[in-house]
């Protein structure tokens, strides 16, 4: 009797200390578990909105909504393709963690509003208004017609004033004409420009006296080829050394058009200078 009760207490101590063991190497795996498994906290990506101060050897400098200056390491990083990262661009910045940390290593930066489409000075594209004194196939010479009403309303005196100088500029194989009697000297004239009036500026869009009042005179427009087609970016060619950046903007009827039309001269109305990285394109239409 007494060996049978010695048997089942030392099968009773073997579970025992089995369960016992089990339990410790559970505990140990969980544990390493537990510590060579980040937090899914710190593997949730998340995003800061903030404003482009500068971008310098690797390092993005940026305001944040609240004022506050950081600095961000974006080696590594997938930058936005469409926009080259400049002073003013509205951004959203993906980094892992709960909070950004100053500078620290980035994801991806991504623009959300250009500083083009912000700056309503930037998208007045250069324009001289004046009457045609000489036009060929090849040059357009205006003379000036000057807006003295700023000049007036400062008290500066204008009798007698009304023109300014005569600028010659070169006409664009892609240029196009808003007219109805055609280019003609003597003629009143609104000239959209590329360049610098002191040297060989060139004409893309005119627009006559005759047809200001026409509804089609209130948008800017250039002509060219639908060359290239990136995601919502897609490049016009005006001649060999002229092209142009659009964007469709999300716009899915007229990426299709930029799309089916690719290949083809078209004319391009716009909403953003010629001046920008990508131009805010508004339609689209196939011209002869």
């Amino acid at each position: 009797m007494k060996k049978t009760t010695i048997w089942f207490c030392l099968a009773g101590l073997m579970l025992f200390a089995t369960a016992c063991g089990k339990k410790a190497e559970d505990t140990k795996n969980t544990t390493q578990a537990v510590q060579e498994e980040p937090s899914s906290e710190a593997l949730t990506e998340n995003s800061l909105s903030a404003t482009v101060q500068k971008l310098e050897n690797g390092k993005l400098t940026v305001e944040t909504g609240d004022g506050k200056v950081m600095n961000f390491d974006v080696t590594g990083a997938t930058l936005d393709k469409n926009w080259e990262l400049m002073p003013g661009d509205e951004i959203e910045i993906g980094y892992e963690g709960t909070e950004p940390q100053d500078g620290m290593k980035v994801k991806k930066v991504t623009v959300s509003v250009p500083y083009e489409f912000t700056v309503e000075d930037f998208n007045d594209e250069q324009n001289f208004y004046g009457e045609i004194t000489a036009v060929t196939d090849t040059s357009l010479s205006v003379k000036e017609i000057p807006d003295f009403r700023a000049a007036a309303l400062e008290g500066e005196n204008t009798e007698g004033k009304k023109y300014g100088d005569t600028v010659t500029f070169q006409r664009a194989s892609f240029e196009t004409d808003l007219t109805k009697d055609g280019l003609k000297v003597g003629s009143e004239i609104s000239v959209y420009y590329l360049g610098d009036l002191n040297n060989n500026p060139l004409a893309f869009y005119t627009i006559t006296e005759d047809s200001l009042d026409d509804e089609a005179a209130d948008t800017l427009r250039v002509k060219g080829t639908i060359e290239t087609i990136d995601g919502d970016i897609f490049t016009l060619k005006g001649d060999d050394t002229h092209s142009f950046r659009f964007t469709t903007n999300g716009n899915d009827e007229l990426l299709k058009e930029a799309e089916a039309n690719k290949g083809k001269t078209v004319e391009v109305s716009y909403s953003t200078s010629l001046k920008a990285r990508a131009s805010l394109a508004e339609a689209i239409k196939v011209v002869e």
